[in-house]
């Protein structure tokens, strides 16, 4: 007791144990501050490095989908002539069986243009 006694009267070693006290508090505070600064460093680390994958995803599926359209332009393209192939077969169908007669029977000029192709 007697050396709590002195430190309380003493003005030196009661602002010697407040300095004590302060530096003390700002070494705790140091050491909790540097883990929870490693966290936040850690978390934002984190952070950048899922949002850059993020991007990059973004930028692959748009490549798809330039690549995807194109492909898409070409398939109907593609479709478009073969229907129109399709009508003037059709159509080249039906002129042919136009020139059918009732009988059956084919007339000379389109037995000829028939061995022609």
């Amino acid at each position: 007791m007697p050396v709590i006694a002195w430190i309380l009267q003493s003005r030196t070693a009661c602002a010697a144990f407040a300095i004590a006290a302060v530096l003390g508090g700002f070494f705790v505070w140091h050491k909790v501050d540097k883990s929870s600064a490693v966290r936040r460093a850690v978390v934002e680390y984190v952070a950048d490095a899922e949002l850059t994958a993020a991007r990059v995803q973004l930028e692959e599926l748009k490549r798809r989908k330039v690549v995807t359209e194109r492909a898409n332009r070409r398939f109907l393209s593609l479709i478009d002539q073969a229907n129109a192939e399709a009508e003037a077969a059709a159509q080249e169908l039906e002129h042919y069986v136009s020139t059918v007669g009732d009988g059956c029977t084919l007339q000379p000029d389109l037995f000829e243009r028939l061995r022609n192709q």
